[in-house]
Parts: structure tokens; C-alpha cells; sequence
């Protein structure tokens, strides 16, 4: 299993994908902390205020997601997975391998976003004269959340790839539902109480800190045992789908 999790890594750096969706994530990190601390009306004003701010590094999800995606099609947009599976024909362990690899580069993505988060905050906090530490005020637990809601979507997206194989239709079906559908059925009536049980719901609910931010448009988002819970189901299922689906049929 060592040696097929390493391959993975090898694969993962021989090329560029990954730099350029790191840089996605640490902007998106980096948009957030600038967004909320900038404008002269910032709603960053106290201690509680910061855990807030830092949990916007979760919402890098949505670039994890696409990374987890791209580690299992594009090995069968490039027919890859062929020499893959000639080298190790137990595909529950090629899964299994791509699984491990994509949580700790989700882990490792989320710890980058964080970095940044904390290095532009850290002088700009000091100036604005809030008074606030890294082991209080929520902070410990909102860093918790972030690290697993990223490192979590990287196997959604592995799971999602591994179901729908072709490239083009995983990225763009999974980014079109966390950005546009999540956001259209916490606006219906008739759908909206479904919200919670979606991925962005489940991370919601671990990334939001004020009980009171947990009602949305007349629903009340999971606390976070029950964000995780759905999130480990959403990023698990998936995943065992795709590959119970990857073991029956042919690669080619």
C-alpha cells in the first residue's frame, strides 16, 4: 500500500495541475481575510469575530473537490489507468491508495490556506487593535473544520470522478451543484429542507461558529457531529460507488 500511495504522490507532482489549484485555494484563502478585514464597516471588530473570518479557508472545498476529480479521470482520459492496473490488478487497492493520497493533499491544502489566512491576519488584526489568541475565542475549533471539511472533499471529488470517469462532465457537474443548485434549493420551498444533507450544507454546518448563523431561509443546518457525519457519507459512498463501479467493468 506504501508503494502505491507514493505512486499517487508521483503522479499528483508530474504535473502542474496542482500548483495551479493551490494557487486557487491560497486565493480564495487570501480573498477571504482581505474581504472581511478590509472594508472600514468590517464586521471583524472582536475576538469572536476572528474564528468567523478564518473558517472562509474552507470554502477552498470547491478546488479540492476539482483536484480529487482530476486524480482519477484524467488517468482514463489518458488511458493511464491501463499501466496502472497491468503494475497492481487489485483495483479495491488502487482505490484505496488514491483515497489515502487525495486526504492528505486535501489536508495538506487546507493547512496552505490556513498559513496564508494567518500571515496576512496576524499584522492586521495587531493594527486594528483586536485582542484575540490562536487557542481561544473558537479558533482551535474552526481550524479543526476547515482541515477536515478540505480534506474530506478531496475524496468527494475522487468518488464523483471515479462514478462518472469523463473529465469534463465530473468538474463541471460538481461545480455547477456547490455553486449554483446548493444555493437554488435552500431557496425553494418545497426542496429547501434537503439543504442539510448536501455537501455544502454539512459544510456549513461545521464551518459556521454562531448557533444563530445555523437558521437559513427557515432551516436549521446539523451541529457539527451531524456536518460530519453527512460529509464522511458524502465523501465515502461515492467513493466505494465508484470503485465498486471501476472493479466491474472494463478500463478501456
Amino acid at each position: 500500500m506504501i508503494r502505491l500511495v507514493r505512486a499517487e504522490f508521483l503522479k499528483f507532482r508530474s504535473t502542474q495541475v496542482w500548483f495551479w489549484l493551490l494557487l486557487a485555494a491560497l486565493g480564495v484563502a487570501a480573498l477571504g481575510v482581505i474581504g472581511s478585514l478590509a472594508p472600514s464597516n468590517s464586521d471583524i471588530r472582536t475576538p469572536d469575530d476572528v474564528a468567523q473570518m478564518f473558517a472562509i479557508s474552507g470554502f477552498a472545498y470547491i478546488v479540492v473537490f476539482v483536484l480529487g476529480v482530476l486524480g482519477v479521470t484524467t488517468e482514463f482520459r489518458y488511458q493511464t489507468i491501463t499501466q496502472t492496473v497491468l503494475a497492481t490488478p487489485s483495483r479495491w487497492a488502487i482505490v484505496t491508495a488514491k483515497l489515502i493520497t487525495y486526504a492528505v493533499l486535501g489536508a495538506l491544502y487546507a493547512i496552505a490556506c490556513l498559513l496564508v489566512q494567518l500571515a496576512i491576519a496576524l499584522p492586521w488584526l495587531s493594527a486594528k487593535g483586536v485582542d484575540w489568541t490562536l487557542t481561544g475565542h473558537h479558533v482551535p475549533r474552526t481550524l479543526l473544520s476547515v482541515f477536515a471539511v478540505v480534506a474530506l472533499f478531496g475524496i468527494v471529488g475522487l468518488g464523483i470522478g471515479a462514478l462518472l470517469r469523463n473529465q469534463i462532465v465530473a468538474v463541471s457537474v460538481g461545480v455547477v451543484f456547490f455553486l449554483v443548485l446548493e444555493n437554488l434549493i435552500v431557496a425553494i420551498p418545497g426542496v429547501k429542507h434537503i439543504y442539510p444533507y448536501l455537501p455544502g450544507g454539512a459544510a456549513r454546518a461545521l464551518l459556521i461558529i454562531k448557533a444563530s448563523d445555523r437558521h437559513i431561509n427557515g432551516i436549521t443546518l446539523f451541529g457539527p457531529l451531524g456536518g460530519v457525519i453527512v460529509l464522511l457519507l458524502w465523501a465515502f459512498v461515492p467513493a466505494l460507488l465508484g470503485a465498486r463501479l471501476t472493479l466491474t467493468r472494463d478500463i478501456t
